[in-house]
C-alpha cells in the first residue's frame, strides 16, 4: 500500500536487500529428475528462492540515489520499455519444450544429463499441487519438488518471463536449472498501516515483486527483532509492525507511520518524518536533538 506524502519529511532511499543475496540461499536444490525418492531427503529447497522478493529486513539507505531497482535482484541485462520489464523467457536446451504441457505428447519433458527429454508418466498422473514421491508422477510440464512443506508437483516456469505463473504466483523457484525454474506464490498485499494480514504470526512489511521489480507491502513472518535494535543479515529480520532502516551508520527496526494521521502514532522521541521513499511509506525517524 502505497501512502503519499503531504508534508515535510526525512527521505530515505529503500534499497532492496535480496533475501538469501541472489538465487543462492545456500540450500542444495537437487530435483527429483534422477528418479530420486521422496525419503531419501534430496529436495527443492527449504523454501522457495524469493531473492527478488524483500522481506523484513529490508533496510533503507540515505546516503544516495534510489537504488532500489539495482539491489532488488534485477540486472543490467533487463529488458525495458518505458522503465517497464519486458517478459523475456528464456528457452531450455534440449530435445523438448518443458514448459509446453504437450512437448512429447503423453509422455513429460523432463530435465536430463544432458538437455531435457521426454520421459513416460506413471499412473494414476498427479496434477499441479498435489502431493507425490517421484517425478515420474507427476504430469507435464510440473515436478515433484520440496520446498519445506512435503513433496508436491510443482508447475515449471522459464527464467526471465513474466505473468507465465498467473495470478498470485511468481516465477521465482530455484531447482538449480539456469532457464528452468518453478511458480511459486507471491506474498498476499497488505496494509502497512493498518498490519492487516490474515496471519497472526505474519507482519506487513515491504517488499518487491519477483518478476516486476515493483514495490509493494507485503504479508512475511515476522522475525525476532524489536524496536531499535539492529536488523539485517545476521541480526536477523523485525518483528511484527516494524520495518528495517538504515540511517547513516545505523540500521534498526522502525515503526511504520501514516504521516497524514491527525495523531502521531511514534513514541516519545522519535517523531513521523522518515520515509520509505520507493514504497512512498513513513516510519518514525528519532527526533533529532
Amino acid at each position: 500500500m502505497l501512502a503519499s506524502m503531504t508534508r515535510t519529511i526525512v527521505v530515505v532511499l529503500a534499497v532492496g536487500l535480496a533475501i538469501g543475496c541472489g538465487d543462492d540461499d545456500g540450500v542444495d536444490r537437487r530435483d527429483a529428475s534422477s528418479g530420486i525418492d521422496a525419503g531419501s531427503g534430496s529436495d527443492a529447497g527449504a523454501s522457495d528462492d524469493a531473492s527478488t522478493t524483500i522481506d523484513a529486513a529490508t533496510s533503507a539507505d540515505a546516503s544516495g540515489g534510489d537504488a532500489s531497482t539495482s539491489a532488488d535482484g534485477g540486472t543490467s541485462g533487463d529488458a525495458t520499455i518505458d522503465g517497464g520489464l519486458v517478459s523475456m523467457p528464456c528457452t531450455a536446451s534440449g530435445a523438448c519444450d518443458p514448459f509446453d504441457p504437450t512437448s512429447c505428447g503423453e509422455s513429460a519433458c523432463r530435465r536430463g544429463a544432458s538437455g531435457t527429454e521426454c520421459r513416460a508418466i506413471t499412473t494414476p498422473v498427479r496434477g499441479a499441487g498435489e502431493t507425490c514421491t517421484r517425478n515420474d508422477e507427476c504430469a507435464a510440464g510440473t515436478l515433484c519438488l520440496n520446498f519445506g512443506d512435503g513433496f508436491h508437483c510443482e508447475r515449471m516456469c522459464p527464467e526471465g518471463s513474466i505473468g507465465f505463473c498467473g495470478d498470485g504466483h511468481a516465477c521465482s523457484g530455484t531447482i538449480g536449472d539456469a532457464c528452468i525454474r518453478v511458480c511459486r506464490p507471491i506474498p498476499a498485499p497488505c496494509d502497512i498501516y493498518a498490519q492487516d494480514c490474515a496471519d497472526a504470526a505474519d507482519t506487513c512489511t515491504l517488499a518487491t515483486h519477483p518478476e516486476t521489480r515493483a514495490p509493494y507491502t507485503a504479508c512475511r513472518t515476522a522475525g525476532t527483532r524489536a524496536r531499535g535494535e539492529t536488523c539485517g543479515g545476521e541480526a536477523g529480520t523485525c518483528g511484527h509492525d516494524l520495518i528495517c532502516i538504515r540511517t547513516g551508520d545505523t540500521t534498526a527496526c522502525r515503526q511504520p507511520c501514516d504521516p497524514e494521521a491527525a495523531v502521531d502514532e511514534c513514541t516519545t522521541g522519535e517523531s513521523c518524518t522518515g520515509m520509505a521513499r520507493t514504497w512512498m511509506v513513513g516510519f518514525c525517524a528519532p527526533v533529532t536533538p
